[in-house]
């Protein structure tokens, strides 16, 4: 996978794990702490996609072949052979998707302003840059004088909040991410906490209203047209108004809950950021540098000694076979090449046989004996580093020990 789409699966996964989090908790924290802290919880989730952002935690490998593109020459080519259809496809598909999905949000915004600008839309947020409130020409007629003041006071509260800017960056999310449904269910219940944050803020700046404000609610209609940026009196979705309703009725949370939420929810949010950036892969570094020492020579077993630096291999016998196999006796001379990848400690990570000795139980039993032995690191800057592409050959012989060749 290339390197942009490794960190769009990375934001996309971020995203969906976030937002399951979110939906978790946001109705017990809106019980307990109020509806302030269950809308602020949805922070969560572009903290933890910001946090994919922050350059993961890398370790440096130095290999034996040269670099494409800071990939091993055989990492390179097999990336870019594998890649020569798939990405192509994939990225015409999401593009696809994603103007689709833009194209029927502009849709449905173009048709709400359409109304507005006849006076049949409103009361609303509308607009980005500029956002303003647009009400129906029968504003007046249909709400007493209380009741404007309520409605307006509520959507002065989504002006003050760049509830409006905030749901267009929602908006262009859900185009991008149009393919995870976790991303429009998310959403969606981001704009009902919204409200019920907006509702409470009107409460808690008009306390003696809390009557009137439900009766409001009771007496509006809901939009005939979806409002995919903006902030809608309801807003987009069918809207809990029993809830709404309920949340008015409620005790006020008081200033020291809502010192508590606000703690907690910077907490959470910290912890989510700080959790999606450390849950990323450790990204390793491919180097080719001349200025490495590489002994390599495996560290003897049960007390054997290997003398001379130009024999690092193993000795006739020092090979330990897998348990429950025997050293083969009639297969003749055989030899099995390999690349190895050595960590700063001397362990073998990893093991690729590059030439094969013809017979699948002698590569097997090669692999399983080069992969339980121990080198010595190699040094660069005088500490030791990962080393991969190292090659390294066994030899067997036909009473099953294995040897160096010459």
């Amino acid at each position: 996978m290339t390197g942009f789409g490794a960190l769009f699966l990375e934001l996309n996964i971020a995203a969906a794990v976030a937002i399951l989090f979110v939906l978790l908790v946001r109705r017990p924290a809106a019980r307990l702490l109020g509806s302030h802290a269950a809308y602020s919880l949805w922070a969560v989730v572009p903290v933890a996609m910001i946090a994919t952002l922050i350059p993961e935690r890398t370790t440096e490998t130095i290999v034996g072949e040269f670099l494409i593109g800071g990939l091993p020459a055989s990492h390179a080519l097999a990336q870019a052979s594998e890649s020569a259809w798939f990405a192509p496809l994939m990225l015409t598909l999401w593009s696809l998707g994603a103007i689709a999905l833009a194209a029927l949000f502009v849709r449905r915004q173009r048709a709400f302003q359409k109304d507005a600008e006849i006076g049949l839309a409103g009361p609303a947020i509308v607009g980005f840059r500029h956002p303003r409130i647009v009400t129906p020409d029968d504003f007046t007629r249909r709400f007493s004088h209380d009741e404007r003041k309520l409605i307006l006071t509520h959507e002065q509260v989504h002006l003050d909040r760049n509830d409006a800017r905030i749901n267009a960056v929602v908006a262009v999310l859900r185009c991008v991410f149009w393919f995870n449904p976790l991303i429009h269910i998310g959403a969606k219940a981001m704009r009902i906490d919204q409200e019920l944050s907006c509702d409470a803020e009107v409460i808690d700046r008009r306390p003696r209203v809390r009557r009137a404000y439900a009766e409001t609610l009771l007496k509006t209609q809901l939009a005939s047209r979806p409002l995919p940026v903006g902030c809608y009196w309801p807003a987009e979705a069918q809207h809990p108004l029993a809830e709404r309703i309920s949340l008015i009725a409620a005790k006020p949370v008081s200033a020291a809950r809502r010192a508590a939420a606000t703690a907690l929810v910077l907490a959470l949010t910290a912890g989510a950021g700080f959790t999606a950036w450390a849950a990323q892969p450790e990204r390793t570094i491919f180097r080719e540098t001349a200025d490495v020492l590489l002994p390599f020579q495996p560290i003897p077993r049960d007390g054997q000694v290997i003398d001379g630096a130009t024999r690092p291999m193993l000795k006739p016998g020092s090979v330990a076979w897998p348990r429950g196999s025997s050293a083969p006796s009639r297969l003749g001379k055989a030899e099995v090449g390999a690349e190895l990848c050595i960590s700063s400690t001397g362990a073998v990570d990893s093991v690729a046989v590059i030439a094969s000795s013809g017979n699948a139980r002698i590569d097997d039993l090669a692999v399983g004996a080069m992969r339980n032995m121990s080198f010595e690191p190699a040094m660069h800057g005088g500490s030791p580093i990962r080393v991969c592409g190292h090659q390294f050959s066994m030899a067997f012989n036909t009473a099953g020990a294995a040897s160096s060749p010459p």
